[in-house]
């Protein structure tokens, strides 16, 4: 007989933390790497994997763990005398520097930053540590403090730039650094005593992870664009030679003391680079994490009135029994027998649904799935994510070192170059270079692809052609470069937001955000409400669209909640927006509203606001309550491919399931009141427990 028991859902448990015989066991990987250091000695590589921080011999082989417990640790970097390897440690508080004493395993709290912490760096003379406070992807600066602690310096400032990875000379006197905005990045001096800089390079290309050989006569970076990296290396003397290529999967470079080769981390695997030839050697490696080990809940949910997403209508009095993580049996008209041992829920009052769904969540953070989990989100599409957190992330959960739902990932935005999205983004300008990144990605574990909005449309026909191959759906935040009219003639499967102006307006009111007239802070209409003003929704135009979304089955994820105006939006806009603002809405509302009537698949997406918010819009925009839970919960699963295994109450499904007080059906407002969550049959939520 199986024991009911309670997955615990505390932020401060999100990684597993000591262990015990009866509740343990434990996942090994051989994916994961970041953020590789190599020891002084050069002997083993420091590096992040899934989150917690390892020693790998440089050799490749079993990792040893040299960070346990709750948090995500990431960003290790060695004192110069390797007794000491600083690193980033992020909680739902933000992130500390914290520094590891080798020799007594002792832990020190260093500084702690709001948000994220980029790379680090000891300096030469061990004196100071050097790191990137990453607060937003348009402010992430570098600063240092002295080791043995005090206030911290700012030593870049440029608003609405980024400065992530640099690398210090061996006097101290200059650091190798790059800069950018939005999409670019290019490589500067910086001199720490007076702030200034000077240029070195100026190309459309994203230059990042930036590295310096121990006697500083040879520097390295990545080099990225149109789907492919580039390692540079640039030796004293010498003029910067491409040594190695290959296809985007966010590399870094670290130094090897030795001065000729580099550890590079690609595709979250380590190898080990000459920096002469380019030949790039793997260090495999395995780490074994800790995780739950115990079978899932056997439950009986009695008693219910049950949504199954089936159909429009509920069932009442109905019985659903769960075993092995599947949903085993759907009962109604009589009275069930339950098995000897299965746990019971009596669910009288109350409704049972299939886990939710939202469709536009990007999983930026490791703290999220707990909260999601006790929504009663059991997925989300993440439609917009740098790729190595995406997979992590996803890994992560996927094993149980994470709690949260399932990850279904398109990866980084493809965009055109100058994208608004720095390092969640890769730039495609050549139709030519689709196909290998579309590939690329598909490797490194993607579940569909997302397009944004300053791609061209013979770029966007070529990443559908080749997603179509591959077996992704695609979906767009587009409407600037291209109409949506001309994204399904490339075949896409659905879009994200609601930017028409493309299809509808005349070229002279249309943005193309060349100008970062796009931006949110510059013009917030535009941002989002693509000045809906000035489009009518009850046109012929408008309802021909609609019936060709229909035909084609093509979806929209239209995030309407955070387009919503009210008192507290005034201060963004000026009385004339704020009006316009308005009107805009409600012409969404109605946009979405024909459109669910016409047979245009609905897939409930929040851009990281709650999905009760969204839910609610829909219903405020007069859309059938039914649609709305279907919205939620088998359309996502549908779009994905993926509706035989998840989305709707039946038996053989997976038993994502979320138990709610009243009658959704008749109140929508009624999924706030979540009283129980299964997710692969564990109750990972219960109210009151």
């Amino acid at each position: 007989m199986k024991r009911s028991r309670l997955v615990l859902l505390l932020a401060t448990l999100l990684t597993a933390g000591p262990l015990t015989a009866q509740t343990r066991g434990h996942v090994t990987v051989d994916i994961g790497a970041r953020d590789p250091a190599v020891a002084p000695d050069g002997a083993s590589v420091a590096v992040s994997i899934l989150g917690r921080l390892w020693s790998v011999p440089i050799e490749g082989g079993e990792a040893r763990a040299l960070t346990g417990g709750p948090g995500w640790s990431t960003r290790p970097t060695w004192s110069p005398d390797g007794l000491f390897l600083a690193y980033a440690h992020r909680s739902g508080s933000g992130s500390d520097i914290v520094i590891l004493n080798t020799l007594t395993g002792g832990h020190r709290f260093l500084h702690h930053v709001r948000a994220g912490l980029g790379h680090m760096q000891f300096s030469p003379d061990g004196e100071h540590l050097y790191f990137v406070d990453d607060r937003s992807q348009y402010d992430a600066h570098l600063w240092r403090i002295r080791v043995e602690g005090g206030e911290p310096e700012q030593l870049t400032f440029t608003q609405n730039w980024h400065e992530w990875s640099f690398a210090i000379a061996p006097d101290g006197e200059r650091i190798l650094i790059e800069s950018g905005r939005y999409g670019g990045a290019d490589l500067y001096w910086l001199d720490p005593a007076d702030k200034s800089s000077e240029r070195i390079t100026d190309t459309l290309e994203r230059e990042m992870s930036v590295m310096m050989t121990p006697d500083g006569t040879t520097r390295a970076h990545i080099e990225t664009h149109n789907g492919l990296d580039h390692v540079v290396v640039e030796a004293e003397g010498r003029a910067p030679e491409r040594i190695h290529t290959s296809a985007f999967d966010q590399k870094q470079l670290a130094t090897h003391p030795d001065g000729a080769s580099a550890v590079m981390v690609a595709g979250r695997r380590l190898y080990r680079l000459d920096l002469e030839s380019g030949t790039a050697s793997p260090i495999p490696f395995t780490a074994s994490f800790p995780v739950a080990d115990a079978p899932p809940d056997d439950l009986a949910i009695t008693n219910v009135r049950l949504f199954s997403a089936t159909g429009d209508e509920a069932i009442e009095g109905a019985t659903v029994l769960v075993e092995d993580g599947r949903i085993q049996a759907v009962i109604s008209g009589f009275e069930p027998t339950i098995p000897d041992g299965m746990a019971v829920v009596d669910g009288s009052g109350k409704t049972l649904l299939p886990g939710l769904m939202d469709n536009h969540y990007h999983y930026w953070t490791p703290f999220a799935g707990a909260d999601l989990l006790a929504r009663g989100v059991t997925s989300i599409r993440d439609p917009g994510v740098a790729i190595s957190d995406g997979m992590d992330f996803k890994d992560a959960v996927r094993h149980g070192i994470l709690a949260g739902p399932d990850i279904y990932s398109t990866g980084p935005l493809l965009d055109g170059p100058g994208g608004y999205h720095p390092m969640v983004d890769i730039s495609l300008d050549d139709p030519a270079a689709a196909p290998a990144l579309v590939r690329a990605l598909k490797a490194q574990g993607v579940d569909a692809l997302k397009a944004y909005f300053q791609l061209d449309p013979e770029v966007l026909i070529e990443v559908v052609r080749e997603a179509k191959l591959q077996g992704l759906p695609v979906t767009g935040h587009i409407g600037v470069r291209m109409s949506w009219g001309q994204a399904m003639d490339a075949g896409i499967d659905g879009f994200s937001h609601l930017r028409l102006w493309r299809d509808f307006l005349p070229s002279d009111l249309q943005w193309d955000g060349r100008d970062e007239s796009l931006d949110s802070t510059k013009n917030p209409i535009g941002r989002m409400q693509a000045d809906w003003s000035l489009i009518d929704p009850g046109s012929e135009e408008v309802e021909a669209l609609i019936d060709r979304m229909a035909r084609t089955g093509t979806a929209i994820d239209p995030t309407i909640f955070i387009q919503r105006t009210n008192d507290n939006s005034r201060t963004r806009f000026s009385l004339e927006q704020f009006a316009l603002a308005g009107d805009a809405y409600e012409r969404m509302q109605a946009f979405v509203r024909k459109a669910v009537e016409s047979g245009v698949p609905l897939l409930a997406g929040t851009d990281n606001v709650r999905l009760n918010d969204e839910l609610e819009a829909y219903a405020d925009a007069g859309i059938p309550n039914a649609e709305i839970l279907k919205a939620a919960t088998v359309n996502g699963a549908r779009w994905l491919g993926k509706d035989g295994d998840f989305g709707t109450v039946e038996p053989g499904k997976r038993a994502h399931l979320v138990l709610v007080d009243g009658n959704p059906l008749e109140e929508i407002e009624a999924l706030r009141n979540v009283r129980l969550v299964v997710k692969d049959g564990t109750i990972v939520f219960r109210k009151g427990h």
